[in-house]
């Protein structure tokens, strides 16, 4: 998403598709695909480079990578999942950080239009925090029926700035 937007931003978000019959002039054409190629390999990691390495053409990079990391198989969403549950939070991790890849990997799941439910997101949020948070997590679900995964990151991100001011005094 970000890079569609880097792109539209440069008036060059054409070039990761077919070429428009109103763009007749090659030369431009030429300079909108190699700014789009320019872009997405400033925009990617390292790692990724390789995948994308031989493709010449802005199209063919964008596909390679929409073919890669867009697919709604089943086994990008198993991976994906086994991704999600398994996430546990180191205690060095900041909160932000944490509930910053949480919300990439649901992002993810909308992208393959798998819907994961608030509460399911909220649940799997306290399961991936450390130990050192279960007072928290008690607190949280003691009387609880539902969980709001916004009202819980709030809770979890006040939770690490009290131990943070905590510290600080110390």
């Amino acid at each position: 998403m970000k890079i569609k937007a880097i792109l539209r931003k440069d008036n060059c978000l054409a070039a990761i598709g077919e070429r428009p019959a109103e763009i007749t002039d090659d030369k431009r054409w030429d300079e909108m695909d190699s700014n789009v190629v320019a872009n997405l390999y400033l925009a990617l990691a390292n790692g990724v480079l390789s995948s994308i390495e031989e493709k010449k053409s802005a199209k063919e990079i964008w596909d390679t990578l929409t073919k890669l990391y867009q697919a709604k198989s089943l086994h990008n969403k198993i991976f994906l999942k086994r991704r999600l549950y398994t996430l546990w939070m180191a205690e060095l991790t900041t909160v932000t950080d944490h509930i910053n890849t949480l919300n990439t990997l649901f992002s993810q799941f909308t992208t393959m239009e798998y819907k994961i439910e608030d509460n399911e997101c909220a649940k799997i949020l306290l399961q991936s925090l450390p130990e050192s948070y279960d007072q928290l997590i008690i607190n949280v679900t003691r009387n609880a029926t539902t969980l709001v995964f916004n009202d819980l990151t709030a809770d979890v991100l006040e939770e690490e700035n009290q131990r943070k001011n905590k510290e600080d005094r110390l």
